[in-house]
């Protein structure tokens, strides 16, 4: 292959694209010296500000995703202990006769039923604590005695405080999707950006000898990827804790050969490709990641990897 135009695939190679053509547009002394055109110049502007305003909507978005699921795991745990012991107490009357079995029909189960509720999810668990609340009360109106172990104002107050907690997963978890799914949307306006402006800085620099218009365009943001002498890229993997993940897939993006990272998250590559480069990391459990990095011909060199775990 020759040497060619490499549109990047991430949203952060889109956002330094991006970042690098305004960099170089704020630098001109006067108006006259920008290369861009007025309407790539204005685009950029109003384009780059909504990616970014994108980018930060989706970290803040992530962050309140993942401080909900915190904020949950305990609540979770002592919210399903306390449906397990109000249900073995249920059981416990019923075999000691001081609730009738048909009492289990309130809870929506059926009479024989001595099994817990489904708890495997967490839509599961809040309707099993729901029926705990609206089955106790229909009981005790139809005549039923009041239990201990837990009594229904203790198990009331850890399901005040477990729902809201537990409901906050799914809201913030919506929130994260509306905002990848909204960044998503920008993607054919951002590359067609994009490459009006190459298209503008190529234009500017034809008559530059070759290798030193790549300089020059680099400058704008524009990524070239080509073929020389074969080299090494080295790495490791992580993830967000900063522990070591084995066996994540890892090949570089154009290129057929791919490897496995060893038990310390170590992986090596064999490649001619050089220039603007992305590495593509699949493991599962954890989100695609592609690791943007810029190598020369036949150069030897680390890349390291972070991956997150997947939403």
């Amino acid at each position: 292959m020759g040497i060619s135009r490499k549109i990047p695939n991430t949203i952060v190679g889109r956002q330094m694209a991006m970042s690098k053509a305004k960099k170089k547009k704020d630098s001109a002394k006067t108006p006259s010296d920008n290369i861009l055109s007025d309407a790539t110049s204005q685009r950029l502007e109003d384009d780059l500000a909504a990616y970014n305003k994108g980018i930060k909507a989706i970290v803040l978005a992530k962050t309140a995703y993942r401080r909900a699921v915190e904020l949950a795991i305990p609540q979770r745990s002592i919210l399903k202990t306390y449906i397990t012991s109000y249900h073995d107490s249920l059981n416990s009357c019923i075999n000691r006769g001081t609730i009738l079995p048909s009492a289990r029909v309130f809870y929506a189960l059926d009479v024989t039923n001595k099994r817990l509720p489904k708890m495997a999810s967490d839509d599961e668990l809040l309707l099993a604590g729901e029926l705990v609340l609206s089955g106790d009360l229909l009981r005790i109106k139809d005549g039923g005695i009041a239990m201990s172990g837990p009594t229904i104002a203790a198990y009331t107050l850890v399901y005040n405080k477990a729902k809201p907690l537990i409901e906050a997963i799914n809201s913030t978890l919506t929130d994260y999707k509306t905002t990848t799914t909204n960044l998503r949307l920008q993607t054919t306006e951002i590359d067609d950006l994009i490459k009006h402006i190459w298209n503008e800085v190529e234009g500017y620099y034809s008559l530059i000898f070759p290798s030193s218009r790549r300089v020059l365009c680099r400058l704008w943001g524009v990524r070239y990827i080509s073929v020389g002498t074969p080299s090494v890229v080295t790495g490791n993997c992580k993830n967000e804790l900063g522990e070591a993940l084995t066996g994540v897939k890892v090949r570089i993006v154009g290129a057929n050969n791919s490897t496995e990272s060893d038990a310390f998250g170590n992986f090596s590559l064999n490649t001619g490709l050089y220039g603007n480069l992305e590495l593509l990391a699949i493991q599962k459990n954890y989100e695609k990641t592609i690791t943007d990095f810029f190598k020369e011909n036949g150069e030897e060199m680390a890349v390291a990897i972070m991956m997150e775990s997947v939403v």
